[in-house]
């Protein structure tokens, strides 16, 4: 198989080391079912406790308030089905949230829900005034994500969870975390949020794992219903091997990402393109240096990607739940013309990410780009 430079990790992540121990020790030698009484089923469920735990300190939370699910999405559904409290009143949402949020929010529209979409500056990031702007005294449900997954610009949700709370006390806020947790700060003391989703495999966890963390005191019923597992509130046998994986690489990323600056390898392509092509940067405000969405006038961000997969380099065109798409929502809500949105496209690191990769792929983007304006204008 061809070995190529992987640049799409806001798509996903390599399993860790730490994920595949995981996976064989759990599937082997421990492949118990939690739910049984005897004393091996009865190990592996306190290893899911301990895991719970894993996950809650690198949020500031206990593990009470960990429920596991089997994706982000399903967390993002989850908080939208189950975390509305007053039905009557209006649902509150950014209009660069990932298609698993934007697309619940739409669903409730239309059952005639009166939903609101919070509008992003130029940067991409959704302040706390223009939020404090849509909602109201009977605002129900809050949804802003903490980093955007088409821009990696950053939204200040604790100034936004402050901003809401002073029209709104009784307001639920939730937040998608999945291009956030383990990469900038997310402790949920500071945030003020009730409902925060995760996933694995952003973080170098499996494909089918994520986690819903829910404020304590705050009552949520379950999403899905049946067996009564984490203590009723999201039934199925959990996905043993998964979510050990997931605790046990999200500690080894967060401390690798410690030490991980993306700001310079965005500063690298960025260099490494000035003069040679008519582009801009989306989300240029405060970032969080993982992600960079590129727009290039005139031309077609697929043909780009394909080209530098030619050239051995695998990046993005934005969000892969949404790939399909030709237009970039997110993009357009931003103001991005169209003559740049078509030709947009989006490279994300991991802390895995070697300077020499980064180099050999700016080059590589560079010399595809002139060499599509050369074919153009020839």
């Amino acid at each position: 198989m061809k070995k190529y430079i992987y640049l799409d990790n806001a798509a996903t992540t390599k399993a860790s080391d730490e994920t595949k121990a995981a996976a064989e020790l759990y599937a082997d030698m421990l492949f118990y079912n939690p739910s049984a009484a005897y004393a091996p089923a009865l190990e592996v469920k306190h290893k899911l406790m301990e895991a719970a735990q894993t996950i809650a300190s690198l949020l500031g939370a206990t593990k009470e308030e960990i429920i596991f699910t089997s994706c982000a999405t399903e967390s993002n559904n989850y908080a939208f089905e189950c975390g509305i409290k007053n039905k009557k009143g209006n649902i509150v949402v950014s209009a660069t949230e990932h298609a698993s949020v934007y697309e619940s929010a739409l669903r409730l529209k239309s059952k005639g829900y009166d939903v609101r979409f919070v509008r992003p500056d130029k940067n991409g990031s959704i302040s706390p005034e223009e939020t404090a702007r849509t909602v109201d005294e009977n605002t129900a449900f809050v949804s802003i994500i903490h980093c955007s997954n088409e821009t990696g610009a950053i939204n200040d949700i604790s100034a936004i969870s402050s901003a809401v709370k002073k029209i709104c006390p009784k307001a639920v806020i939730h937040s998608d975390g999945v291009q956030a947790f383990c990469k900038i700060p997310t402790d949920m003391t500071k945030l003020g949020v009730d409902l925060y989703s995760m996933s694995a495999h952003k973080v170098g966890g499996l494909k089918g794992v994520g986690a819903l963390y829910v404020r304590k005191g705050f009552n949520m019923q379950p999403f899905i219903v049946g067996g009564g597992q984490q203590n009723n509130r999201r039934s199925g046998t959990e996905n043993v091997c998964g979510i050990i994986g997931f605790a046990n690489s999200a500690k080894a990323y967060k401390s690798k990402a410690a030490q991980f600056d993306g700001n310079k390898f965005r500063e690298i392509f960025i260099n490494a393109l000035n003069g040679k092509a008519d582009f801009t940067v989306n989300g240029n405000g405060k970032n969080s240096g993982y992600i960079l969405s590129l727009s290039f006038r005139n031309l077609r961000g697929e043909v780009i990607a394909h080209m530098m997969e030619d050239r051995g380099v695998l990046i993005g065109l934005g969000s892969a739940c949404s790939a399909h798409v030709r237009t970039n929502r997110v993009l357009e809500a931003m103001g991005v013309d169209r003559s740049y949105a078509e030709g947009s496209i989006r490279i994300s690191f991991c802390p895995q990410t070697t300077e020499e990769e980064v180099n050999y792929a700016a080059k590589a983007l560079a010399d595809s780009v002139s060499e599509l304006k050369e074919k153009i204008q020839g």
